[in-house]
């Protein structure tokens, strides 16, 4: 199951799980308590998410007790874009919202990349 970008009608432009969401809300149907059946049939792409981090020490020529160090830490390095099922099918409720947002992303699950620096004097 991938991610399709809606390109007509008044969902254009979302992100959603079905190429078309009318389609996909009529073939979908919830199975009702003690039915036997399929549960959980929508499952999307998980979490994936690479951090990196690099580090460099310097003894100072005047002392060997201090140190200089440098530090380079990479969150998402690969900036994935990975999409929240949950906000699909429900819409931020614990019941299903079958309506025409049915299927359409709301939310991420993985952040933009990030950066962070660090430059430590150890004495």
């Amino acid at each position: 199951m991938g991610t399709t970008r809606v390109t007509s009608g008044a969902d254009a432009g979302n992100i959603s799980l079905f190429k078309n969401n009318v389609n996909g809300i009529n073939d979908f149907r919830a199975p009702f308590p003690g039915e036997a059946g399929q549960r959980n049939v929508i499952r999307g792409d998980g979490f994936y998410n690479t951090d990196m981090s690099v580090t460099k020490a310097w003894r100072m020529p005047y002392n060997e007790k201090h140190a200089l160090k440098f530090r380079w830490d990479v969150f998402n390095v690969f900036n994935t874009k990975r999409f929240d099922v949950f906000s699909a099918l429900a819409d931020g409720n614990l019941e299903l919202d079958i309506s025409t947002s049915f299927g359409n992303y709301t939310h991420v699950l993985t952040q933009q990349r990030l950066m962070q620096f660090a430059l430590r004097y150890e004495f």
